[in-house]
């Protein structure tokens, strides 16, 4: 691992329309933490600029805020030397429940839906994945095999975590959207299965010989082996 920190292009929140604001909110901040935008330690941008590039007032944003702070995700902190500052990057299924878009999206339309946005964040990665996307996926490797036997909620914040930086690799931020919002509606509806069905020792060799394929290059082998990795769950959904 390096010791300083990786430089990161700078982040641009989308303005929001929605009758449930705040909740809009608190799901663009938590995509842009899971995205790897901003890490544990790290400042968000200020009150104002959010509530200006989100196109809704600061009280929204200060109601986002809270409701994130209240999950332990940021800390707010008031004076010269304050601002929001990340404290956890593991978002509580609470909080995705919370920010789960309200409608009739099913199981099934989410992991079809699945399949064509994160075979083609694959194909892209493949194409595009630096030294430092190339390492990120394999700490999260590496940390999901560190969890496997122990606390499944850590063990699943892991393994998508290999996801949102293979998404990061593919260096498109619709398509890293688009498998935030399908990741996030599959694991509020399929979260025991994650934690009490799902084998780890699948999920991790089938994360490795994803990354050996994105590090190889070849699409016909990201094709394959991404065909491999969407099925396991497809065939326990469909």
């Amino acid at each position: 691992m390096s010791d300083s920190p990786p430089e990161r292009v700078e982040w641009t929140f989308q303005p929001i329309a929605d009758p449930r604001v705040h909740e809009r909110v608190v799901d663009q901040i938590t995509f842009a933490i899971r995205a790897g935008a901003f890490g544990v330690g790290e400042r968000l941008p200020s009150v104002e600029r959010m509530a200006r590039d989100m196109n809704v007032s600061k009280p929204t944003v200060g109601e986002a805020i809270r409701v994130l702070a209240g999950r332990g995700v940021v800390e707010s902190r008031r004076g010269v030397n304050g601002g929001v500052t990340v404290t956890d990057d593991n978002i509580p299924i609470t909080l995705l429940k919370l920010t789960d878009a309200p409608n009739d999206t099913s199981l099934r339309e989410l992991i079809e839906a699945r399949r064509p946005v994160e075979m083609e964040i694959a194909r892209r990665a493949s194409q595009r994945a630096d030294a430092v996307d190339i390492e990120s996926m394999e700490d999260s490797i590496a940390k999901l095999v560190a969890h496997v036997g122990g606390d499944g909620e850590l063990r699943l914040h892991f393994d998508h975590f290999f996801h949102y930086a293979m998404g990061r690799a593919a260096d498109s931020e619709l398509l890293a959207y688009y498998q935030h919002q399908i990741l996030q509606g599959i694991t509020v509806l399929m979260h025991d299965y994650f934690i009490k069905q799902e084998d780890p020792d699948v999920v991790v060799d089938l994360h490795r010989r994803t990354l050996d394929a994105i590090k190889g290059g070849d699409l016909r082998q990201v094709d394959e082996v991404m065909d491999e990795h969407l099925a396991y769950l497809e065939r326990a959904v469909l």
